[in-house]
């Protein structure tokens, strides 16, 4: 083997030549007998899987591919629900296990407890730094921007899914400590996991993906990840389509019911097979009295609740918009953090640790031993903690908590506390703990907490009730007393439906305990702490979508005519660039550099102007490269007279716009220059700095002005062709709307059809277009009131058309740059 003749055969490329003779020299016949056996081998596998394949593919066909991928979906996430809480609860029996054991070492039981928290914040921290940063958050901010439409890159990848399980499950392991959930995680996890399960059915279906079925796909995987947390079936998927989809079709509902269902009887049959509950159950079991469980005067106490959920779900929204956009704008602090997220997340693991340890500052907040479940049953418990506590003898001797406790509720005594203070403290001190928590980069739900900490507010207000009217609502002559259970159903549905500004919560808390006599107050409830919210906030997700900058259309104020009286020419932009028919190159290199626009209307001519189609910026880009390219410009030079490339011309490569160089000489060949010159509208000329004679200067300057010359005289030649439009790729139909058309029809479009632009036409002639930008600012100003039409009044010589375009002005015969328009485009 001649290694030499072997790198001169394959070209100038000393890589490809080296990589060629390392391949040589370490190939081996062994090693190629053993690669084409295993080929072999892989093939004859294949061959024997194949009716194996057609048996999956035929039987699929007969049964129907949906019914057994929404099977799959909720069977698996039912699983990996309840194995994670499996997982979880073993956790913190242990981290109690420890330290109980260190009863008598108080700063060793300071400090496991601070080790465990903080161990457990920089693990799920280091997950979403270095192994996937999108599965940090919850996940349902994200997911209803990508219902709209768009795009985001490595999101529903299963090495996303892997590091939002591993995350939520050491954020959750953390307990009532760091109080984060898994819903949002959760929701995330399961529109993964119905991701890579419909690529595997579409593969073995045979069909194509396509984006409604991707959008069906996502709608089914939210719906079964809430119902694998409450295992709530119905709630789980109603509440999935609030908080994620601003309009659903019907015809999803039965996957969404089918997969959250078949989730949600799995895991209750998991707690069966694993001993936890002797048969299938409600998951918080609840024995209030059905028959007067309350009277008439306390709707208005529900109501009253209702106000007061409201209230602190406004300054909750408020004070956490506040703190994500002092982090993300913040240059010092932002860059801390995205450098420094681990540390970050120990010091503030560190904090609520500290504050949280149960024999100090702990055992006057209550509940720290306590995991969220079991706060919610706390909450939950038919009984008046002020009563009960006064009835027994409870905590002289032992400070709490007292782990021997055979009832949760006693975590809340204290020998110089009643619980109806150590209940208060925990709500004003959780309200801005949740804040805190809330600033960790880390794979965690935001639901569960809220959802939480409004079961506690409402139980506040109701045993302040019961404090109040010992004797409860006389009503016909019987004493109903005050159940403040009921209050802390009420508030748990009432302020995590505020905080989320859905509806939903209130059937999830039927579900939940299976108590259904608390419909109307719960539901008044609901209402009035969503109508506050909304009239003064918006919901906590979308808070999160604007923060970020995600593309999102906010909410259109509800009860109001207003966006009924602004129509689409209120809005739209006037000025704007187009292209008319039988345009040439010259047209799309001066539309190119006067305007960053991403898409281009065409018109049939300058004085009708109707639509035609529109066409992508990047189409345009690649055919005027193709027209101005390479190689063409090398095959002109080739056929000129006497232009022989292997004698006269040397060429370099410099991507499209390198040009070939000029004749050398045989000094300049030795000399090694290699002087090259760019393709810009000014071409400047290198130094040389290899001193050479005047007469061969001049000579060289003479065949650069001619070259230069010749090229000038072909590119103006390309441009001034009239473009073939079969070479571009134009949407014949692009979206349109009237003039007339009212905000709300504009808004319903954008959002149904996850529209980017959309065009203005009169009688089919083009008047405008309108984007998310001008579709934004036209709702946030309806909602503030501070909405200005753009409508331009008529002069007194009142002219034909009341809109102008802006039509491209055509380059000089001699094919000289234009100077860009000094006018003001819009990017759409």
């Amino acid at each position: 083997m001649d290694l030499p003749e072997t790198k001169e055969k394959r070209g100038d490329s000393k890589a490809e030549s080296e990589m060629t003779e390392s391949e040589a020299y370490s190939y081996l016949p062994k090693e190629k007998e053993n690669q084409s056996a295993l080929i072999v081998i892989g093939k004859r596998i294949l061959t024997c899987m194949r009716p194996v394949g057609r048996i999956l593919r035929s039987a699929l066909h007969r049964l129907g591919e949906d019914w057994i991928f929404l099977f799959l979906l909720g069977i698996c996430m039912a699983t990996i629900s309840f194995g994670l809480d499996v997982t979880i609860a073993k956790l913190q029996r242990l981290n109690l296990w420890v330290y109980d054991a260190l009863d008598e070492y108080r700063y060793l039981q300071y400090f496991s407890w601070v080790l465990y928290h903080t161990l457990l914040m920089t693990v799920s921290s280091a997950v979403a730094k270095y192994i996937a940063p999108q599965a940090a958050g919850s996940g349902i901010p994200e997911i209803k921007v990508t219902l709209r439409g768009v795009v985001l890159a490595e999101f529903f990848t299963l090495r996303t899914f892997i590091a939002k399980l591993i995350g939520v499950t050491c954020t959750l392991a953390a307990g009532s400590t760091i109080f984060l959930g898994k819903v949002g995680p959760f929701v995330h996890m399961a529109t993964i996991l119905a991701t890579l399960l419909g690529k595997v059915m579409v593969k073995l279906v045979g069909a194509k993906e396509n984006p409604s079925r991707k959008y069906e796909l996502l709608i089914a995987g939210a719906a079964v990840g809430v119902a694998c947390c409450f295992v709530a079936p119905v709630g789980g998927v109603l509440f999935s389509v609030e908080t994620t989809a601003t309009h659903f079709a019907v015809r999803n509902y039965w996957r969404g019911f089918f997969a959250a269902t078949c989730a949600a009887l799995m895991f209750r049959l998991l707690a069966v097979i694993n001993h936890e509950r002797e048969t299938v159950a409600i998951l918080f079991s609840t024995n209030w009295r059905v028959e007067f469980p309350f009277d008439l005067p306390e709707y208005l106490s529900y109501a009253i609740l209702g106000v007061v959920c409201g209230c602190v779900c406004c300054v909750y929204l408020y004070l956490h918009r506040v703190s994500m956009v002092f982090i993300n704008y913040n240059k010092s602090l932002g860059k801390f953090l995205r450098n420094n997220k681990i540390i970050y997340a120990a010091f503030v693991a560190l904090v609520l640790s500290s504050i949280t340890f149960p024999h100090g500052f702990g055992q006057y907040m209550g509940g720290t031993r306590l995991t969220m479940k079991e706060h919610l049953e706390t909450f939950f418990k038919n009984i008046t903690w002020g009563v009960e506590e006064k009835s027994i003898y409870l905590n002289v001797s032992r400070q709490p908590p007292n782990p021997t406790y055979d009832d949760n509720w006693l975590q809340w005594t204290h020998p110089q506390l009643s619980s109806v203070e150590k209940l208060a403290i925990f709500v004003v001190l959780k309200f801005f703990l949740l804040l805190f928590a809330n600033t960790m980069i880390i794979p965690a739900g935001y639901f569960l907490p809220v959802f939480v900490y409004g079961a506690g507010l409402g139980r506040l207000y109701g045993e302040i009730m019961a404090k109040i009217f010992p004797d409860g609502f006389i009503s016909e002559g019987i004493p109903i007393k005050i159940t403040p259970a009921g209050y802390a159903l009420a508030g748990a549905a009432a302020y995590s439906g505020a905080v989320t500004q859905t509806l939903s919560t209130a059937l999830l808390v039927f579900e939940l305990t299976g108590q259904m006599s608390h419909i109307l107050p719960v539901l008044i409830a609901v209402l009035v702490a969503n109508a506050i919210s909304q009239s003064c906030q918006n919901s906590f997700f979308d808070i999160i979508v604007i923060v970020k900058k995600l593309p999102y259309l906010p909410k259109l104020t509800m009860g109001k005519n207003c966006a009924h009286d602004v129509c689409a020419e209120d809005f739209m932009v006037t000025d704007l660039h187009y292209l008319v028919k039988d345009f040439k190159y010259k047209d799309i290199r001066n539309l190119l550099k006067c305007s960053d626009l991403k898409e281009f209307p065409i018109v049939d001519a300058e004085d009708s102007k109707i639509l035609l189609g529109s066409v992508k910026r990047k189409f345009l880009s690649k055919l005027l490269s193709d027209q101005l390219s390479t190689e063409r410009r090398i095959q002109y030079m080739m056929n000129q007279p006497g232009g022989n490339m292997d004698n006269n011309w040397t060429v370099t490569s410099l991507g499209d716009y390198s040009r070939p160089r000029l004749p050398k000489t045989a000094e300049e060949v030795e000399n090694g220059d290699t002087t090259t010159y760019s393709t810009q509208d000014t071409i400047t000329i290198e130094s040389e700095e290899t001193q050479r004679p005047v007469g061969r200067r001049r000579r060289s300057s003479k065949f650069r002005n001619q070259y230069l010359r010749m090229v000038e005289e072909w590119e103006c030649r390309q441009l001034n062709e009239v473009v073939d439009v079969e070479k571009l790729t134009i949407d014949p139909a692009p979206y349109r709307l009237l003039e007339k058309q009212t905000l709300y029809q504009c808004y319903d479009l954008f959002n149904l059809l996850g529209l980017r632009r959309a065009y203005v036409t009169n009688t089919g002639r083009l008047v405008g277009v309108v984007s998310l930008t001008e579709l934004k600012d036209a709702v946030h100003g309806t909602v503030k009131g501070t909405f200005t039409s753009r409508i331009v009044p008529k002069a007194e010589d009142n002219l034909q058309d009341s809109y102008t375009l802006q039509p491209l002005v055509h380059l000089p015969p001699d094919c000289q740059d234009l100077e860009e328009p000094h006018t003001k485009t819009t990017s759409t």
